[in-house]
């Protein structure tokens, strides 16, 4: 009888606990509320951005180390609201870290499903992560908005955004899964929970503290905001300028480039010329702004700073790779109007230009061209501003057609695009390494002019006296332009 017990008892044990064993229907409950927090997170975040999901950074104080960690604050945010989901759903009978994978599984999935299409598109993989192209994701995420919005001025927004994007993505899931395995592992032990959340609460206090105190701070700075002089300059210099305006005054990167807006060569020098800039970065003056400045009595300084690469451009299908200062030349002047006549297609070339006294144009009449006229394009080859030159030769409509010209740092940096290659002149291919040591033929000074009746020890004056130091060079240098001594000669 005792043995017919055990047996029934040990049937009984081998049955599957109607609890632990709800399957599919089980994991789509909780798939489904996952869901529904997912977008309740997205409203959230909506509703506190408002209409300003710059935040993070927008702030005169606040300098690069507060952004960053804020964007940890922001982001530790985030993962604790998920993180509550998690451990609040752990409280309920059957659920399980391991559950809560599965359950969480598919709005992840199809944040990542998002992101793959869009990285392997032929639109989408070639774009930066700014681009519209990227909307559907961004919208998906729309809760990392703000963080998204603040490291566009610290990552590269091509690749490493993306691949950064994609790791965000992760947070909310990963947190809900965490909360439950906190409430799994600290199940009937409160001071074991208790010690499992010491590290997360240290952790967001002490970057909570650093980055009041790094925002009430005074910050020791040669210039306020409010003190910097009125600078201008061209638009291949925009990186610098903002380089320079955060370095002196202690804003963040975000502020920075907010609060430099530069009006093109010409335009910056007409402003310094009528007293509305006080120092403009740019290439050397062309023959109308000189006579122009002369006119109005006023004396041009130039101080040499740097020098970057003149460069020209064609689409990636254009099969050819290289040409001579000379085939430059007979382009531009009409003289060479196929592709066949460099070794290319049997296409006609497409030779963009910029409008007259821009930096770039002036640097190729002067220095390319050498005094021999050029032939007068079409208006729709007239692109406004470099950007909107290097979009035309970018575009998939004049594959293997177009050819334009810029600065180095700007088309490789500024607005680099996939779709354009740098073509190498008399052999030389213009980089850095090429810029410094004088190889490539066409190298543009980047000069600081001020008017010459300007105190030293006026604003632009001690600005002036900063670029010419040590630091001043370190800047340049981090700014795009390779510094260096003797480089007035090149310009004039």
């Amino acid at each position: 009888m005792v043995k017919g017990e055990k047996h029934i008892e040990s049937e009984v044990n081998l049955k599957p606990d109607r609890k632990d064993h709800r399957g599919i229907g089980f994991v789509l409950q909780w798939g489904f509320l996952f869901g529904v927090m997912y977008l309740l997170g997205i409203l959230i975040a909506g509703f506190l951005t408002g209409s300003e999901p710059e935040f993070l950074y927008r702030s005169l104080k606040r300098g690069d180390a507060g952004v960053g960690l804020l964007m940890l604050l922001y982001s530790l945010a985030i993962a604790c609201l998920f993180g509550l989901y998690g451990y609040a759903s752990g409280r309920q009978d059957g659920v399980r870290a391991g559950r809560q994978v599965l359950a969480v599984l598919p709005v992840t999935l199809l944040g990542t499903v998002i992101w793959t299409l869009t990285f392997t598109g032929r639109t989408g993989s070639v774009a930066e992560f700014t681009d519209m192209s990227w909307l559907p994701f961004t919208l998906f995420t729309y809760w990392a908005t703000p963080l998204y919005e603040a490291s566009r001025f610290y990552v590269d927004q091509g690749t490493p955004m993306k691949v950064a994007a994609l790791v965000l993505s992760l947070l909310p899931g990963v947190s809900a899964v965490l909360g439950t395995w906190l409430h799994q592992a600290a199940a009937g032990n409160p001071r074991r929970l208790r010690r499992l959340l010491l590290p997360l609460a240290v952790l967001s206090v002490l970057t909570g503290g650093m980055a009041l105190t790094l925002e009430l701070l005074p910050k020791q700075r040669p210039f306020t905001l409010q003190s910097y002089p009125r600078v201008d300059g061209a638009t291949a210099a925009l990186p610098f300028g903002r380089l320079m305006l955060g370095e002196l005054t202690g804003v963040n990167r975000g502020m920075a480039y907010e609060s430099v807006h530069f009006n093109t060569t010409h335009e910056a020098y007409l402003n310094l010329i009528e007293r509305e800039a006080d120092l403009i970065l740019v290439a050397g003056p062309s023959n109308e702004e000189r006579q122009q400045a002369a006119a109005a009595g006023v004396e041009l300084k130039l101080t040499p700073l740097g020098r970057d690469a003149f460069i020209f451009l064609v689409h990636r299908e254009n099969g050819v790779d290289g040409v001579k200062a000379g085939d430059l030349r007979r382009i531009y002047s009409g003289e060479v109007t196929n592709w066949k006549e460099l070794g290319g297609a049997d296409e006609p070339i497409t030779a963009f230009q910029r409008e007259a006294n821009s930096g770039s144009q002036t640097y190729m009449e002067k220095n390319v061209m050498k005094g021999l006229g050029m032939a007068e394009p079409p208006m729709d080859r007239k692109p406004s501003g470099m950007g909107g030159l290097i979009e035309a030769v970018a575009d998939y409509r004049n594959a293997r057609n177009a050819l334009g010209y810029s600065f180095y740092y700007y088309a490789s940096e500024m607005n680099r695009s996939e779709n354009v290659k740098f073509l190498a002149v008399d052999g030389v291919q213009p980089s850095r390494d090429n810029i410094r040591s004088g190889a490539y033929p066409y190298t543009a000074v980047l000069y600081a002019v001020t008017r010459g009746d300007e105190p030293a020890d006026s604003p632009a004056g001690r600005l002036l006296q900063w670029l010419q130091s040590e630091a001043g060079a370190q800047a340049v240098e981090r700014g795009g332009f390779v510094p260096g001594t003797g480089t007035a000669a090149v310009e004039e």
